[in-house]
């Protein structure tokens, strides 16, 4: 047991945030995608999906707390309580890796955590996680530098906005929503297609909230597009090869409905370079879209304090400091006196 195991920092909301937290825990060939729309289309041409973490403010308990026990249903379900603070986002993508473990390479650490834990009631699990020094240490690696040091945590009020992150995923053949905060899983009934349920289920969620109340994230745990878009161009090639083959065949039989066969396969090769190219482009963008998670990933955890102290001292030396203070306060204050545009 760690003596800072209470101490977890928060975690911003973000795909590239979150793929680094998996990766680091030992997951492999997960990815987490930003969504911007609930319809069954966008959710399906991302599969596979392993499940949907939502971010939203915090409210209380809402009208779908389970029961205090384990349904007979849910009894498989990998569910585990909130026990420390700022662990939300964390947890949630827990609940995703741990409850699709037959469709995801969890590695070593999140293994030997789901095998010491699994046997556990809810409360045991979430004091279990508390104590992993593995994971403690993965996600306080996104920890933000901070100026000031206090030991004074002040407790969050009921002006305070506070957000909560949950998780939506599929076991057994049943919608199940996972919030650490409550007794148990929230089972939202059987379904053949969840992407196609799970649409509605955060609408309703989302709907009890005011029309003006905007600040929601929907984040979609799956498969690494590289690798799935990869294999797609292996098979591909595979299928242009046997089509070059056929076509070389053809060419040296001098029948007559053979010609008509060779501008067939001639424009099947043509159809299938076409989309091998759009592949290949798409596999640039994710190649490009994980270079810029690590690059923005690394100014997260950069400690930029030292820098500007260092800067403010030198300028404040050079007697610079005071006339560009008084500088940018002048064009604040101009900021401030011009009109909005609307």
């Amino acid at each position: 047991m760690g003596s800072d195991n209470g101490n977890w920092c928060l975690i911003e909301s973000d795909p590239g945030v979150f793929t680094e937290l998996i990766q680091n825990m030992g997951a492999k060939d997960v990815q987490v995608e930003e969504l911007y729309s609930l319809d069954s289309d966008t959710l399906h041409a991302l599969a596979p999906v392993h499940g949907l973490i939502f971010l939203f403010k915090w409210q209380g308990a809402s009208s779908s707390e389970p029961p205090a026990g384990p349904t007979t249903e849910s009894e498989h379900v990998y569910f585990a309580q909130q026990i420390i603070q700022n662990a939300c986002a964390t947890q949630a993508i827990l609940s995703v890796l741990l409850n699709r473990s037959d469709d995801i390479e969890l590695g070593e650490t999140l293994n030997n955590f789901r095998s010491f834990s699994v046997d556990l009631p809810p409360d045991m699990r979430g004091l279990a996680l508390t104590n992993c020094d593995q994971i403690r240490e993965v996600h306080n690696s996104f920890v933000r530098p901070e100026a000031f040091l206090s030991e004074d945590k002040r407790p969050a009020t009921k002006d305070d906005d506070v957000f909560h992150f949950i998780s939506y995923v599929p076991v057994g053949g049943r919608l199940y929503e996972l919030d650490g905060l409550k007794n148990g899983p929230v089972d939202h009934g059987e379904t053949s297609d969840w992407l196609n349920d799970v649409g509605e289920v955060i609408q309703k969620r989302m709907s009890e909230y005011s029309q003006s109340e905007i600040r929601f994230n929907l984040l979609a745990v799956i498969g690494d597009r590289r690798k799935i878009l990869t294999q797609k161009i292996t098979t591909m090639d595979a299928d242009i090869s046997k089509l070059l083959k056929r076509l070389e065949a053809l060419r040296l039989d001098d029948h007559a409905d053979s010609h008509d066969e060779v501008s067939r396969v001639e424009s099947q090769i043509g159809m299938l370079n076409s989309e091998r190219a759009g592949l290949e482009h798409m596999v640039e963008i994710e190649n490009d879209k994980f270079a810029k998670y690590r690059t923005d990933n690394a100014l997260r955890k950069h400690n930029f304090i030292p820098m500007v102290y260092q800067l403010l001292r030198g300028m404040a030396m050079k007697g610079s400091l005071e006339p560009a203070t008084e500088q940018a306060k002048e064009l604040g204050k101009k900021r401030a006196r011009q009109p909005r545009q609307e």
